[in-house]
């Protein structure tokens, strides 16, 4: 770090912020992409149950991802091998953090921008549903809408309520209704209003990215699927009342991003067909552990898998000069990433970021960018041996003068 009047520049949060968003939504697609080709494997093998369970994996990954990162040479790191999260650290070198707001800073502005958004648009969504049902009316612990197309839901994430049409009482039959409601209460027991939430969370956030899309409305229908088939097993003798009550569902023309809606998008005839299928319990059981040996593995993996080399680290003698004022501050970096340092004060204050990049046969190429009064002078590159100076000047049109003198020397590990 620089010493006297030489202080070190902290990077800016928003281009900080880069790499860990490269580095969760590669881990995300990836993560979606393997429940997209395993959740009718396991559908089939181990019931829709566990194929609602693998999305947890999702989330999960992203999260291992953006977890501080095994030190190097930790025996739970890899290294060495080709992963899709190479692709982050080369958008990372495309697009480097530097002081300034840079491209970096511009990508980050652009990607919240986009999930405020998004998250403004699900929110009107929710409040449109929620309008359509009018108002409710409770009795015998659910909610009666005022509209014969609303319902049968589960609406609130804290509290959940069940909410039905107006005509739920003369529509459905006494044994249909009770089907209805243990469906929803199953939705409700197994919390999946905050599945749903955390779903279109990952969707705002991810609102640049069509595999989150198609992940989220998957997995919405995965959980249907799962609680058809955890209220049949309660319930094996009325399959038929059923499948019945789903005909006699209408498909709502308003979608709701966190309730659990009983006549969801997901195609009835398929739903009504899975009525039939009945998963053993050992068989359920081992699908559990294998999803969750699946998600641990794989969530490893995501965090193992993050490339912490930082390159050999290098000595910067640096003999400063700034119109006449002299000091003698170091700098200490590694390969590829940016050092930074001030000197001056107000409107003659002068900054400098260098960053080093080896270039073969014990020379090192500097790049900087020198600002001066908080508007970028200069962008000069130089290409030096190790240990030998090299000097870059610079004056500006009111004759402020800098001279910085670079000696670089590389350093024991």
């Amino acid at each position: 770090m620089p010493t006297n009047d030489i202080a070190a520049l902290p990077t800016t949060l928003l281009p900080s912020l880069l790499p860990a968003l490269l580095r969760a939504s590669v881990t995300l697609s990836v993560a979606a992409i393997a429940v997209f080709a395993l959740r009718l494997p396991l559908r089939r093998c181990f019931g829709p149950g566990v194929a609602y369970a693998a999305w947890l994996a999702v989330p999960l990954c992203a999260l291992a991802a953006l977890m501080p990162a095994a030190p190097e040479g930790s025996v739970l790191a890899l290294r060495g091998a080709p992963t899709a999260l190479s692709f982050a650290a080369t958008m990372r070198e495309l697009a480097p953090v530097s002081p300034s707001m840079g491209v970096s800073g511009y990508i980050v502005m652009a990607w919240l921008t986009g999930a405020l958004g998004a998250a403004a648009l699900q929110i009107v969504r929710q409040r449109t549903y929620r309008r359509s049902l009018g108002k409710l009316t409770r009795r015998d612990g659910i909610a009666y809408t005022e509209s014969l197309h609303a319902g049968p839901a589960l609406v609130g994430l804290w509290r959940p309520i069940v909410v039905v049409p107006a005509d739920f009482d003369g529509r459905y039959t006494p044994g249909e209704r009770a089907l209805i409601l243990a469906h929803e209460r199953t939705h409700a027991s197994r919390r999946d209003p905050l599945a749903n939430a955390a779903g279109a969370a990952l969707r705002c956030l991810n609102w640049f990215n069509p595999l989150i899309h198609i992940a989220e409305r998957l997995m919405r229908a995965d959980q249907e699927l799962a609680c058809d088939a955890s209220v049949m097993r309660r319930h094996p003798n009325a399959r038929r009342s059923y499948a019945n009550a789903m005909l006699k569902t209408q498909l709502s023309a308003i979608a709701a991003p966190l309730a659990c809606q009983w006549q969801s998008t997901h195609p009835l005839k398929e739903r009504i067909m899975s009525l039939n299928r009945t998963t053993p319990y050992a068989l359920r059981m081992t699908g559990r552990l294998l999803i969750a040996a699946a998600m641990a593995t794989g969530s490893w993996a995501a965090w193992a898998a993050q490339d912490t080399s930082k390159g050999e680290l290098y000595d910067v003698a640096v003999k400063l000069n700034v119109d006449g004022a002299k000091s003698t501050p170091h700098l200490h970096t590694h390969g590829g990433e940016p050092a930074s340092f001030r000197s001056g004060q107000g409107a003659q204050q002068w900054r400098a970021q260098l960053t080093l990049k080896p270039a073969g046969d014990g020379k090192m190429f500097i790049s900087a960018i020198v600002t001066h009064a908080g508007k970028p002078v200069s962008k000069p590159g130089l290409l030096v041996a190790l240990g030998e100076p090299a000097t870059i000047k610079i004056d500006t049109e009111d004759k402020s003068h800098m001279e910085m003198e670079l000696t670089v020397t590389q350093l024991p590990k």
